[in-house]
C-alpha cells in the first residue's frame, strides 16, 4: 500500500489502475550468479527466475543486514510479515512496523518511542527512500526492505520479497519451516495466484477506487465471479493448491481476513460478506486460528488505515466500531477435510516480543467461564472480570465483542501475570506464578477452574492494540 502526493485514490471517470512500478532490486543468497543470467521482463505476481530485471542489483542474503519495514494494516505488507514467521527468519531479518495511517508523504513510525524507528533512527520511510533515491518520482509503499548499514532501501516488490524469503533465505529458515513453494504444484499455484492478485487482492481496490459507476459495476462482478470460484475451490479441499498451506493461501489470505472489516463496507464489495460464503468463510478461520497468520493480524490497525487515510471514500474519518470478531474464533471443522497446515513441517514459535502490535501490547488468555458461580480467585493473588471487559489506559481492548449477556470473562495478562479487572473488585499488586507460556498457562486454568481457555488475545494502551489476534490453548 502507498502513500501518494494526490489528495484522493479514485480519479473522476478513469478506473483504478495499480501503479506497479517498484524498486526491483533482489536479495539473494549467490547475487553473481542473479547478475550473470538473461534480464527477464517485470511479473505482478513475481518469480522463481534467477536473474534481475533490467537496470535491477543484486544483494547478498546477509543475517541481520536488512529491516523489514512493514505496516499491519496493509495486505501487501501483511504477507511479508506472515512468510517471515512462518519461515522462521525473525533472527535475521528485524521488522519494522510503521502506524496504520500515513499523510501524503508517507507511512510514519509513530507506534514506536518518539515516533522514530529504533534501528533506522527515522520518522518516516519516505527519509529511507530518499537516502537512496533522493528524487524518488513513485508512491512511498510497504512493504519494503532497508539495508541498515546505508539507510536506503533495497526493495518493495513485494510479490518478489516473499518468494526469495521462501527461496534465498534458506540458510536461515527455522528447522520445521514449511514448504511453501511444492515445485510439483508450481505451475498451477502461479495460475491460481495470478488470479487471486487480479480479481480479488487488486480487484477490491478496483471496485473501491473506481472513478465511474461502470467502472466500480464491472470490478464489483469480476470481484464476485472471483470469489464464488473459490468458494466452489475450497468446498472439498482444506487449502488451495494441496494438504499443506502455501504461498498461495498466504496471498489469499490477507484479502479475506480484511474483507468484512473493510473491503464489504468501505469499497462498496457488498454483494456477500465473506461470513456469507461457507468454504470461503471456514477456509479463513482455519488460517486465523494458524500460528502465523492470526498472530500478526490488527483489526484495529486495519480499519483505521482503510477509513482514516481514504479520505475522498469516507471523508468524515469515522471508523466502523464493527464487526463482531469474536467469530474469528469459532470452529471451523477444515480439519475434516484432511491434510496438515504444515505439511511435513511444524508450527512457529511463539510470537517474538517484537513482533508485538504497538506499544504497551499484551498477550492474555481470556476464560469463558458460562452460567454458574463465580470461581473464588483470592488463592491466586489476583482478581477477576464479570459481567464486563477489562479495560486498559481508558481504552477499551474488544474482548466484549461476541460475549453474551450471560457470559463472564475472567482476562489473564501473560505480560504480568495475573489477571487483570474492571467494575469494582480494585487490583492486587502480588503477580501470580502462572509462568508466561501459553499453553502451560492454559491447561492449568482448566483444571483449576473446570473450564477451557477459549483463546489467546493481545491488547495494549493504544488505540491501534485492541483486537483478539490468536487462536485457543488449554
Amino acid at each position: 500500500m502507498e502513500s501518494t502526493q494526490n489528495s484522493g485514490y479514485s480519479t473522476p471517470g478513469e478506473p483504478f489502475t495499480r501503479d506497479t512500478n517498484y524498486i526491483n532490486d533482489r536479495i539473494v543468497a549467490d547475487p553473481a550468479a542473479h547478475r550473470a543470467a538473461d534480464h527477464y521482463e517485470y511479473n505482478t505476481i513475481g518469480t522463481l527466475t534467477t536473474g534481475l530485471t533490467e537496470g535491477a542489483e543484486a544483494w547478498p542474503v546477509e543475517a541481520g543486514r536488512y529491516r523489514l519495514v512493514a505496516a499491519r494494516a496493509c495486505p501487501w505488507a501483511n504477507r511479508t510479515i506472515i512468510v517471515r514467521r512462518l519461515l522462521g527468519l525473525e533472527d535475521a531479518i528485524s521488522l519494522g512496523t510503521p502506524g496504520p495511517t500515513h499523510d501524503a508523504d508517507s507511512w510514519t513510525f509513530d507506534l514506536d518511542p518518539g515516533g522514530v524507528d529504533p534501528v533506522l533512527g527515522t520518522e518516516r520511510i519516505q527519509q529511507n527512500y530518499f537516502k537512496r533515491f533522493p528524487d524518488y518520482p513513485r508512491g512511498i509503499t510497504v512493504p519494503a526492505i532497508v539495508d541498515i548499514p546505508t539507510g536506503g532501501v533495497v526493495t518493495n516488490d513485494y510479490p518478489q520479497i516473499t518468494l526469495d524469503f521462501s527461496t534465498e533465505w534458506t540458510e536461515f529458515h527455522r528447522d520445521g519451516a514449511p514448504n511453501l513453494l511444492p515445485e510439483e504444484h508450481l505451475d498451477e499455484m502461479f495460475s491460481v495466484i495470478k488470479r487471486i492478485f487480479t480479481e480479488v487482492n487488486n480487484g477490491v481496490y478496483r471496485a473501491g477506487f473506481a472513478g465511474s459507476q461502470q467502472d466500480y459495476e464491472e470490478a464489483y462482478d469480476r470481484l464476485f465471479t472471483a470469489m464464488d470460484w473459490l468458494e466452489e475451490r475450497l468446498t472439498d479441499r482444506r487449502y488451495l493448491m494441496t494438504d499443506h498451506i502455501t504461498e498461495a493461501d498466504v496471498r489469499l489470505f490477507t484479502t479475506l481476513v480484511r474483507f468484512d472489516a473493510a473491503y464489504h463496507g468501505h469499497f462498496k464489495c457488498n454483494r456477500n460478506k465473506l461470513i456469507e460464503f461457507p468454504a470461503l468463510w471456514a477456509y479463513a478461520r482455519d488460517l486465523f486460528q494458524t500460528p502465523g497468520f492470526g498472530d500478526t493480524v490488527d483489526f484495529q490497525q486495519i480499519k483505521d488505515h482503510y477509513y482514516i487515510v481514504h479520505h475522498d471514500i469516507n471523508p468524515t474519518g469515522i471508523v466502523p466500531k464493527g464487526p463482531v470478531l469474536s467469530e474469528w474464533l469459532t470452529e471451523h471443522r477444515r480439519e475434516e477435510l484432511g491434510g496438515s497446515p504444515f505439511g511435513d513441517g511444524t508450527a512457529p514459535g511463539p510470537v517474538r516480543e517484537g513482533g508485538r502490535r504497538g506499544p504497551g501490547a499484551q498477550s492474555a488468555l481470556r476464560l469463558s467461564l458460562g452460567p454458574g458461580p463465580d470461581p473464588d480467585l483470592s488463592d491466586l493473588g489476583v482478581f477477576g472480570c464479570f459481567n464486563d471487559v477489562p479495560d486498559c489506559a481508558g481504552d477499551r481492548c474488544g474482548l466484549d465483542q461476541g460475549v453474551g449477556q450471560d457470559q463472564r470473562v475472567v482476562v489473564f495478562p501473560l505480560q504480568h501475570r495475573r489477571i487483570n479487572v474492571t467494575g469494582g473488585n480494585g487490583r492486587d499488586p502480588n503477580p501470580v506464578g502462572l509462568g508466561s507460556d501459553p499453553d502451560t498457562i492454559g491447561k492449568r486454568l482448566q483444571g483449576m477452574f473446570g473450564r477451557s481457555v477459549d483463546h489467546i488475545i493481545r491488547r495494549g494502551g493504544a488505540r491501534s492494540t485492541r483486537t483478539q489476534i490468536h487462536h485457543g490453548a488449554g
